[in-house]
């Protein structure tokens, strides 16, 4: 019996070696050498906060980075659009996660939302009426 059980707690130990996450975070987006989070957020954000020409149809962009701690290997920058010329999405909020990897600063997850003009006062995915 101890015998039996010693098989099914090592296989069973295994298995949960096997599911553990990789060190390596998923990348959805890689800076630069050398380039900073902010400057990393705005290359990825670039076609979501200007037209090819440069040109924005928005009041005011916001950018705020945050770390936790002295934990500088990882950082949350958000970046704000405010005073959208829509009729009804007031702003657009994209959250993005980072990490420094090899050298270099890469998003490992984006959340986009936004504020609607009429209806919820906060920020939501859901459609604005």
């Amino acid at each position: 019996m101890r015998k039996l059980l010693a098989l099914v707690l090592l296989a069973c130990s295994g298995a949960v070696f096997s599911a553990t996450p990789s060190a390596t975070p998923a990348v959805v987006y890689q800076g630069g050498a050398g380039q900073h989070p902010v400057q990393v957020a705005l290359a990825y954000l670039k076609d979501k906060i200007s037209n090819p020409a440069g040109q924005f149809e928005y009041q005011r962009l916001d950018i705020q980075q945050r770390s936790q701690g002295e934990d500088f290997a990882h950082t949350q920058i958000s970046v704000e659009i405010k005073g959208l010329m829509d009729d009804s999405v007031a702003n657009e909020r994209y959250r993005l996660k980072m990490a420094f990897v090899d050298a270099a600063w890469v998003i490992t997850a984006e959340q986009k939302d936004h504020r609607c003009r009429r209806g919820l006062k906060g920020y939501t995915q859901k459609l604005c009426r």
